[in-house]
């Protein structure tokens, strides 16, 4: 197919119906020389597509021509095989089918890192051209630790997460008006239920209105797709085989500590010859592209990884499950993996945070703390559990509350980490339960997953 009929295709293309993300809403100036680049990076399948669906319908009801908005998708077989000068030449036949794009256009570019030399390619362009620039890819492709240096300090990266609880309710049309951040029983109790359907469905858009035996077929093949296409294909780490079998055991582990050198011996057990070393330069890669990430203790954060065992969390609760046997994986993993994911999409954005674990002689663990990455300072601390014990729902004295010990030490925990940090709040999300507790080092907020999520 000639790159003139395929362009004539692509600026004929008609915008898709969509439902609206805040969260993909993308602000980009007019077209001129030396724009910003702007990318979009995220796990496979999250929607990165679709914000770009968005921004051209932002456009065009602004006004702009529609020949002025070239999008264009770099994973199209037709274009195959890439030659040196295919994105020269593409950009070139645009220009000659419309002139007037000359004197500015949008340019958004999907999975262009398919493409040879295209940073280079980009990079020129953005600087002798009047365009506006837009990419997306895969995200260990076109990873935002290395867009600084590609494009020298003149690039905006977004990272883009599966469907947030809020917009999971926009997608089943839920109502989560609030009224002074209080919710009346008619709104409260549908998204109690919505919020366990959560837990189970996750955030990928394509799967949101399956029956569960095809939602969980589809999510088995993005996880098989993501270590095949954004791990193997990239990094060439090890065999298909180990690749998927250790993702396999990591996404079953999310919420959990996950030790490398115990998959080190299973696969041994197995007779396949592989080193912890291998294995840990796998974990890396599989957070590369999204599919998971490592959460290490808050005093370590700060230092050189350390290659010892961490906590994993999957990048989505829903996929998580998918590939665990059935009856498998806990709630509260689903749990505390959803509320992961939530903080990265609050704080994973501004590089100056961590989000680790936090323990001391005096406390085990607490599941999160926030933190400034340079000074190593704690700002926020949250314990998750799925069931408290709590039965007040107002300002109640820890030492008169009837817990069950499991839960008592949650709160103490979180009580000693509150007074090591010398913050005087902390946060305990649960399922259900909500209410205020009092602790020597000041005072605990129990709140619902579900409200939790919604704040804005």
């Amino acid at each position: 197919m000639s790159l003139s009929s395929l362009i004539a295709e692509y600026l004929d293309f008609a915008v898709p119906t969509y439902i609206e993300r805040p969260s993909a809403t993308l602000d980009v100036p007019a077209p001129a020389r030396n724009n910003v680049i702007h990318t979009i990076t995220g796990v496979r399948r999250c929607g990165k597509t679709y914000a770009m669906y968005q921004l051209m319908n932002r456009l065009i009801e602004a006004g702009v021509p529609r020949n002025r908005i070239l999008h264009f998708s770099f994973d199209d077989d037709r274009i195959m095989p890439f030659s040196d000068h295919t994105l020269a030449d593409l950009l070139d036949e645009y220009y000659r089918m419309v002139p007037e794009a000359l004197d500015g256009c949008y340019l958004l570019f999907d999975e262009i890192q398919e493409a040879p030399y295209w940073t280079n390619f980009v990079r020129r362009v953005a600087e002798q051209h009047n365009v506006t620039i837009v990419l997306t890819g895969s995200s260990s492709k076109l990873l935002s630790s290395d867009i600084p240096t590609n494009f020298r300090g003149r690039s905006l990266s977004r990272e883009m997460w599966p469907l947030s609880f809020r917009e999971y309710c926009l997608f089943q049309n839920i109502d989560t008006t609030d009224i002074g951040g209080e919710y009346p029983s008619s709104v409260r109790r549908p998204l109690q239920t919505a919020f366990a359907e959560y837990l189970n469905v996750g955030g990928f858009p394509a799967v949101q209105h399956m029956g569960a035996l095809d939602r969980m077929r589809l999510l088995q093949g993005y996880a098989d797709e993501i270590v095949t296409k954004d791990v193997l294909e990239r990094f060439e780490t090890t065999s298909l085989r180990v690749a998927t079998r250790f993702s396999r055991s990591a996404l079953r582990s999310t919420g959990l500590k996950f030790s490398v050198n115990a998959q080190v011996k299973a696969l041994r057990g197995m007779r396949v010859p592989i080193s912890g070393n291998k294995l840990y330069d796998l974990l890396d890669d599989f957070e590369d592209a999204h599919l998971l990430f490592k959460v290490g203790d808050f005093t370590l954060s700060i230092k050189d990884n350390p290659r010892s065992s961490s906590k994993v969390y999957a990048v989505d609760p829903g996929l998580s499950l998918a590939v665990a046997p059935a009856n498998h994986m806990a709630i509260g993993q689903r749990l505390e993996t959803a509320v992961f994911v939530e903080l990265k999409r609050r704080y994973g954005g501004n590089r100056s945070n961590t989000i680790a674990t936090y323990s001391a002689a005096n406390c085990p663990e607490v599941d999160f703390v926030v933190g400034d990455e340079a000074t190593g300072e704690p700002y926020q601390l949250i314990q998750v559990a799925a069931q408290t014990g709590l039965d007040a729902t107002t300002v109640t004295d820890f030492a008169e509350q009837n817990l069950s010990a499991k839960f008592r030490s949650e709160i103490g925990n979180l009580d000693a980490a509150m007074r090591n940090a010398g913050l005087s709040t902390g946060t305990l999300i649960s399922l259900e339960e909500e209410g205020l507790v009092t602790v020597p080092a000041g005072t605990i907020e129990v709140v619902p997953a579900w409200k939790w999520c919604l704040r804005r």
